[in-house]
């Protein structure tokens, strides 16, 4: 044993430092600090042997925190991926379901003459694929055609002037078709007024009046004073005119029955 003083070798069985007199001290300092490196040491060592039993390289610790941060960042990408894909799923599906209500829609009735501009009077029927499982309506008022409007039951008369028709097919199970709508304008091509070969006034003598018109038409005429017109006397030749007072009245009617104004001339023969 040696002196902790002077590290002079001290006999066994002394309690003194023959060489500096110090006392010798049988019970070691206790320092906690060599506890606790102790402590370190033998966790560290159970560590060690714990991990080479379960065949995990010590060094591989890195490796596991590494491999970690790589799940996580994985993780977050594939999260990410399925939001994207949800999302576009979504989208889609409304998209979709947008399309399939807008073809829900039944095709639009069909008229059986183009709208547009006509000299004469006609008639336009409406038609449907599907016509004996539903029924047309229409409207000629310019209204939206609905299941209160009335309904198509033969052809609408087209007249003079401008007509709009509007219809639609509704299904027996309440499906409705697009609208069809036409615009139809009749203007006639009236022709010209008859021409008197004599002209009204006052007279002497009894004469014949010649009348003549546009060709293809027909002359229709009165001495009566009545208004001429299909029903009344057709010309054939020259009118002789009377003694007397005489109102001669006359129109042109076209092949296609437009009629012209109504020319007149009053005679007097005295």
């Amino acid at each position: 044993m040696k002196c902790q003083k002077c590290k002079a070798e001290i006999p066994e069985g002394k309690i003194y430092c023959e060489n500096c007199g110090a006392a010798i001290q049988m019970v070691p300092d206790y320092n906690p600090v060599d506890d606790i490196t102790i402590e370190t040491e033998e966790k560290s060592r159970d560590f060690l042997i714990s991990t080479t039993e379960d065949h995990v390289p010590v060094t591989s610790v890195r490796s596991y925190c590494r491999k970690y941060w790589i799940a996580g960042i994985a993780l977050i990408l594939l999260g990410f991926s399925v939001f994207r894909m949800t999302y576009d799923s979504v989208r889609m599906t409304e998209s979709v379901t947008s399309d399939m209500q807008f073809l829900s829609l039944l095709e639009k009735p069909t008229f059986s003459i183009t709208p547009g501009m006509y000299d004469y009077s006609t008639e336009v029927a409406i038609s449907h694929a599907e016509h004996n499982n539903g029924t047309i309506y229409y409207t000629t008022d310019g209204t939206t055609p609905d299941e209160r409007s009335p309904i198509y039951r033969s052809p609408i008369q087209i007249n003079e002037g401008l007509t709009i028709i509007r219809a639609v097919f509704i299904r027996f199970d309440g499906t409705s078709s697009e609208e069809a709508d036409g615009t139809y304008e009749v203007v006639f091509d009236y022709p010209a007024e008859p021409v008197f070969s004599m002209a009204g006034g006052t007279y002497t003598q009894s004469f014949r009046v010649t009348i003549t018109a546009e060709p293809d038409c027909k002359i229709y005429y009165t001495t009566n004073g009545e208004e001429p017109g299909p029903n009344t006397r057709l010309y054939r030749g020259s009118i002789e005119i009377p003694f007397g007072l005489t109102v001669l009245q006359a129109v042109a009617v076209d092949e296609e029955g437009g009629i012209s104004g109504i020319v007149e001339a009053i005679y007097n023969i005295q």
